[in-house]
């Protein structure tokens, strides 16, 4: 319906975020745009929510206070629970407590987690559950290339990572859904394609702790990670996570999840100027933190370190200005080199194929469908290519610079340009300066 796709495109108005969420609650009584509408006001970020959505809540307990109990699993059912839950953490704690007392007599906790286009990245950070309790979990990949989530114990996020990579390449890699084989994983979900959903219920760990979740697809753990909160008491929590996590503390394990805080949308021209004339005195040693932290060790080698699918940086062309260095990794898909340029094939047969070319003659085209796979090529017949497209997005993820401030993007910069030369004039000064908590 065409009202129905309005709605999830209201979502996407930036700056409008609270507006559209008074727009699209007036919906939820409606039975025929119920359960769009509820789509659509679970996407926008809880921030912009207005306080005082009482009404709504009252209205969306209704519902759920008619669905038969054989029914509180269905997709709209469970929209809802999830609508209620995040309604209720906008209340004072008791009232909040009285919800979803309700809600979990009516069923379990809903938590949707989502993928960003393009960015190789959850929508979510961070998730919170209570300890031992059930969980259903709607996982939804809208990205261009397959993603899992795979929840695991505290403190294991880069063993689990990197053996998901040395495992790859191994027999049955792909039936696993490249989860690799450990106690250390505690739930994984199948690796949905573009555009797929999948619905997983499992029990929360009884231990309160910081637990990661993660993709676990070749290349992807260094970036694509969060953390699950299992807590104690998720009122309490919901009411007021820093001083719940104050009287309660739960020790981070994992030194990436260590590495959280809001994201701000750079945009090029809020960096260009101070790119430009990079002052000397920036940090060698935060810069190549930040190298492996921003998951550019991901495609590019620097000094040795690294993953040598995308261009050595060490050997980045002398022409390039500083201001196009900083375009290239805001911007990926702004200047994408041809070597690393991506196709779609589609063969006779109607399946699809989606990777860069490293050979082609008039008898066969060769291509890598996943570079940080390191898998054989898979070779397509001239004859049984029915069509292909070249893509105008780049393989390199979006949003790389997202949790770094100003001050660390400088180092991160300064690192690259001087192709990791310590002795680069950029970190000369006689000090190296410490990260900066402003923007």
């Amino acid at each position: 319906m065409v009202r129905h796709a309005a709605m999830q495109a209201l979502t996407s108005v930036r700056g409008q975020e609270t507006a559209t969420f008074k727009t699209l609650a007036r919906f939820v009584n409606e039975d025929s745009d119920r359960h769009a509408a509820m789509q659509a006001l679970l996407r926008i970020p809880r921030t912009y929510w207005p306080k005082d959505e009482t009404k709504l809540l009252d209205n969306v307990l209704a519902f759920l206070r008619k669905v038969p109990a054989k029914d509180r699993t269905s997709p709209v059912a469970l929209d809802a629970m999830q609508l209620a839950d995040n309604l209720a953490s906008l209340l004072p704690l008791g009232a909040a407590r009285e919800i979803r007392k309700e809600l979990g007599e009516l069923g379990v906790r809903v938590i949707r987690v989502g993928t960003l286009p393009d960015q190789m990245l959850f929508d979510k950070e961070r998730i919170v559950v209570k300890a031992g309790r059930p969980i259903e979990v709607i996982f939804e990949n809208t990205d261009l290339m397959p993603h899992n989530l795979v929840v695991i114990r505290p403190g294991s996020l880069e063993e689990i990572g990197n053996l998901a990579e040395t495992t790859a390449t191994q027999p049955g890699a792909l039936e696993r859904h490249y989860v690799p084989k450990s106690p250390k994983v505690l739930f994984a979900s199948r690796l949905l394609p573009p555009r797929d959903v999948q619905k997983l219920s499992f029990t929360a760990p009884t231990q309160p702790g910081v637990y990661p979740y993660v993709c676990t697809y070749p290349g992807h753990w260094r970036r694509m990670y969060g953390a699950l909160y299992v807590v104690a008491d998720l009122d309490e929590y919901l009411a007021n996570p820093e001083s719940y996590l104050a009287k309660n503390p739960l020790p981070i394990a994992d030194e990436l999840l260590k590495f959280t805080r809001p994201r701000t949308e750079w945009k090029f021209n809020d960096l260009a100027s101070s790119v430009e004339k990079i002052e000397p005195g920036r940090s060698f040693s935060n810069g190549k933190q930040l190298f492996q932290v921003g998951s550019c060790v991901a495609c590019h080698k620097m000094n040795g370190v690294g993953t040598d699918f995308g261009p050595d940086l060490t050997k980045l062309d002398p022409k390039l200005k500083n201001v196009d260095i900083l375009k290239d990794i805001l911007e990926p898909s702004f200047r994408i080199n041809e070597k690393y340029q991506s196709y779609k094939f589609e063969t006779l047969a109607g399946t699809f194929h989606e990777g860069i070319i490293l050979e082609e003659t008039p008898q066969m085209v060769k291509i890598i469908e996943n570079p940080l796979l390191k898998s054989e090529p898979l070779v397509l017949k001239v004859s049984n290519i029915a069509g292909r497209k070249k893509l105008s997005t780049s393989i390199m993820p979006k949003g790389l610079l997202d949790k770094m401030t100003r001050e660390e993007i400088l180092d991160l910069l300064a690192y690259i340009i001087s192709r990791g030369d310590a002795r680069h004039p950029l970190f000369q000064m006689g000090h190296e300066h410490g990260h900066k908590d402003g923007h």
